[in-house]
């Protein structure tokens, strides 16, 4: 693995742009289906106002990934800087630290939106008839936003090491299975909404599964163990 991040500083800059910026503009459009998939198999399974349900209950679904983002694009640039200098246990605690961070803002984020569903979806503009199929959907998401938080933001982690293409194979791998699921849950077991949901979230735990296996089966720059979720103050404020 250390072939992988030292060709990071020896490789012509140009094709390090393309091996590295292509894998992920290719992932990113590939997570951008989740939500659109899911939008084709509820309009044709359950109906209009189960659109307007899944379109009040995405702006929620956005604040979830963005915090995850926000916390996977910080460490991602403090592992980048570690590595560079060498500094392989400062990047594990990085990494470590912001597994932390995920764990405890999407517990905060889920545990607030599960106590106040039905007003946040009000806010946004749920009417009694969209109201349930809203709820139905960001309720299941909410309980799920571990594993959408974690793998989101471990994509950032596995691109600062300069391993763009696993962190594609993350999403392409979520990407694939919720287009599988979703008419299994909806169609077959008639589950609407909830199966999207569903399908989702099963999805997004299947990618964190291979986030997971990817950095502790050795092929990872990052070592992450138990020691470097131990939250460290200089660390956080640098992420």
């Amino acid at each position: 693995m250390k072939q992988l991040t030292a060709r990071l500083g020896e490789k012509k800059i140009s094709k390090l742009l393309v091996n590295l910026s292509l894998p992920a503009t290719i992932g990113m459009m590939v997570n951008a289906l989740y939500n659109l998939v899911d939008t084709i198999f509820v309009g044709r399974g359950v109906g209009a106002l189960a659109i307007g349900g899944l379109t009040i209950a995405f702006p929620i679904q956005m604040i979830i990934m963005a915090f995850a983002q926000m916390i996977g694009i910080g460490a991602a640039s403090a592992i980048s800087r570690s590595l560079g200098a060498k500094d392989i246990e400062k990047a594990d605690y990085v990494a470590g630290n912001s597994f932390l961070l995920i764990v405890i803002l999407s517990s905060i984020i889920a545990a607030i939106g599960l106590f106040f569903t039905e007003p946040m979806l009000r806010l946004f503009g749920a009417t009694d008839n969209i109201l349930p199929y809203a709820k139905d959907y960001i309720t299941i998401i909410l309980w799920g936003s571990i594993f959408f938080s974690f793998a989101m933001s471990s994509n950032n982690l596995i691109r600062a090491e300069g391993n763009a293409k696993v962190a594609m194979a993350t999403m392409l791998i979520g990407a694939i299975l919720n287009i599988i699921l979703d008419p299994i849950f909806i169609f077959v077991f008639k589950m609407g909404v909830k199966g999207a949901a569903l399908a989702t979230v099963i999805s997004k735990f299947v990618s964190f599964i291979y986030v997971l296996t990817y950095l502790y089966s050795g092929k990872s720059s990052l070592k992450v163990k138990l020691h470097h979720l131990k939250p460290k103050m200089r660390i956080i404020i640098e992420i």
